[in-house]
């Protein structure tokens, strides 16, 4: 054992070995986020300790920069809290009615379970009510808010009901198809699972047909590639 879990480290540094090494030595080890309070990046500090909370050598080479590289990911991976959709959802007037259709789009975001990777493909369509946005802006859209630890349904959810907002179509439909490491690399250990979520928003809960369609151009563009 690493740690008592009470903020006590001493139980920790004998495990390590540190227990007769002098400040700096320590602090070599440790990092200094766990001899005096992190003067630059608080995150940072806090996964070094759980780093060495589970026995790791924070100095070795191959740990050394782990610290800041996990920090810099979970600051990637937490940006979907302070998206704004509208700022990412350029609209251009439009008279098209046609269904519009923006498939396999990749995404990852965050297990809130495990603070473990899924991610998969997406698939998206909407019919437009006098307004359409530029095809890039879906794939942004989705990028921004999978950058969140959230789980899978609400991901499409949140993605259909921004869209619905800001853009103001006749209805969209989100579908997502996602790999979970969570259920890959641990527990069950099946690494071959998938997962499918679907929302429908607007005429595509009163339309069947339009649900079809969709289903046969993904279809349709899954064989060609």
């Amino acid at each position: 054992m690493v740690s008592n879990g009470n903020g006590n480290h001493r139980e920790g540094h004998a495990a390590l070995g540190l227990e007769n090494w002098g400040p700096d030595e320590r602090e070599q080890i440790l990092g200094a986020s766990l001899i005096r309070p992190a003067s630059q990046d608080r995150l940072e500090g806090i996964i070094r300790s759980l780093l060495v909370e589970i026995g790791i050598n924070v100095a070795s080479e191959h740990f050394r920069d782990t610290p800041a590289r996990v920090a810099r990911f979970y600051r990637e991976f937490s940006l979907g809290y302070s998206v704004r959709p509208e700022e990412i959802l350029k609209t251009f007037r439009s008279r098209s009615d046609s269904l519009v259709i923006v498939s396999h789009i990749d995404f990852f975001s965050l297990c809130p379970h495990h603070l473990l990777v899924y991610g998969g493909k997406l698939h998206f369509a909407y019919v437009p009510d006098g307004q359409i946005v530029g095809v890039s802006k879906i794939s942004r859209l989705v990028h921004a808010l999978a950058r969140r630890a959230v789980v899978q349904e609400a991901l499409v959810s949140d993605i259909a009901d921004a869209f619905m907002s800001v853009v103001k179509p006749l209805g969209c439909v989100v579908k997502a198809i996602g790999h979970h490491d969570c259920v890959a690399a641990r527990g069950v250990r099946c690494p071959s699972t998938v997962m499918t979520t679907i929302v429908k928003r607007g005429i595509f809960e009163e339309k069947e047909s339009l649900s079809r369609e969709f289903d046969q151009m993904i279809a349709e563009g899954n064989r060609g590639t």
